[in-house]
């Protein structure tokens, strides 16, 4: 019963969110995105034992698995080859940058403790590829258990801190420093939603059933492939196969223009960070030691810097640096809801892809980097 109750209010507040946001401020200006993040962070501390944190995990893979087929479907691909060049330049600017800020604070901690060397090759793993990285790497490297949960509690906390700044503020003072988007040449049309709110309530139950349908089709053939070539369900093959499908799907004309799509789709998106929101454990972090925090902070804040500040003077735009920036610290997970927030669906095939390539070199950096500093 707890659990039903739970479930029912994770998918009631997004559309709470999306009723409220034309007339409540606060959410027109953080964005919808933002306000189910930091409401989940709100839900799973306060109510504490109550929520459920294994529900909240399997919330946050299922709704992320529906929401990313519903969302590429509507993509132009043949659009995404004309952004490709600075995306590409852009994602390999991050990789040097974490790699060097993450080798200099090593240096600088390596006599503090024993895992440092270690924990800076998690470090770059995780801000390369995202969090299945820092797992990854710090069974490779055999870290010890407490450093192992500390830091990833720390990554967790941080990256929830940069996650609410680049969704809000972030965006505002970006836009006054790096170049604008560039859509010339792309095909307009394809860029805006489709006229979700003309259909009538028949229209809008048929067109939500169909898409529902084919998203779980889409998921369903991700996992099976998953389970053929590994004999489990491993997340980048089971995000690259739905990545794959869905693209092939969006080479349909009437497919890409279906009614619907990008609204579920960021209605599945909010429900992935209210429930992703929910998993930061506050009062875990208080009792932790201090440095942990400053040693994290300075390689992830550092690289983030350095990477906009490469990007300012290489004069790449706002949209291509932020979405590569999300797609190497958080994974291709984030870059949907972080192109919703842009306006800019055009840049989530090559932000998706980069955060693919990310969790591939991530691991052989992050070791790299540790042998180094080792």
């Amino acid at each position: 019963m707890q659990q039903i109750a739970l479930t029912a209010l994770a998918l009631l507040v997004p559309f709470l969110i999306i009723k409220l946001e034309k007339t409540v401020k606060p959410i027109q200006w953080l964005s919808p995105i933002v306000c189910c993040y930091a409401l989940g962070i709100l839900l799973g501390n306060v109510l504490g034992p109550l929520w459920d944190h294994t529900l909240a995990r399997t919330l946050s893979e299922v709704s992320v698995m529906l929401s990313l087929p519903l969302l590429l479907i509507s993509v132009d691909l043949l659009g995404w080859f004309k952004l490709a060049k600075t995306t590409i330049i852009s994602f390999l600017l991050l990789i040097v940058c974490v790699m060097l800020v993450s080798y200099l604070v090593g240096m600088f901690y390596k006599d503090h403790d024993p895992e440092v060397w270690k924990m800076a090759g998690m470090l770059v793993g995780v801000y390369v590829g995202g969090t299945a990285n820092l797992t990854a790497i710090g069974k490779i490297l055999g870290v010890r258990e407490d450093v192992f949960v500390m830091l990833n509690a720390v990554d967790l906390v941080f990256g929830g801190i940069y996650l609410l700044f680049i969704m809000s503020a972030g965006v505002k003072i970006l836009t006054r420093i790096l170049p604008a988007f560039n859509h010339d040449g792309l095909d307009e049309g394809e860029m805006d939603l489709v006229h979700w709110r003309e259909l009538n309530l028949s229209k809008k139950t048929l067109h939500s059933i169909l898409l529902l349908l084919l998203s779980g089709v889409i998921v369903g053939l991700s996992v099976l492939v998953s389970r053929l070539l590994t004999g489990e369900e491993v997340p980048s093959i089971i995000i690259l196969g739905l990545t794959s499908l869905a693209l092939i799907f969006s080479f349909n004309k009437k497919i890409r223009h279906f009614e619907g799509s990008q609204e579920w789709g960021q209605y599945f998106l909010m429900v992935f960070c209210l429930a992703v929101g929910s998993l930061a454990n506050i009062s875990q972090l208080v009792s932790g030691s201090s440095w942990y925090f400053l040693f994290t902070g300075l390689i992830m804040f550092g690289s983030i810097l350095l990477h906009f500040l490469c990007c300012f003077f290489l004069k790449i735009d706002r949209d291509t640096a932020i979405i590569t920036s999300m797609a190497g610290i958080f994974g291709p997970a984030f870059v949907a809801p972080m192109s919703q927030v842009l306006k800019n669906k055009t840049i989530l095939v090559s932000g998706v892809t980069t955060g693919l390539m990310g969790i591939a070199v991530g691991n052989f950096v992050g070791v790299a980097v540790a042998y180094l500093i080792k």
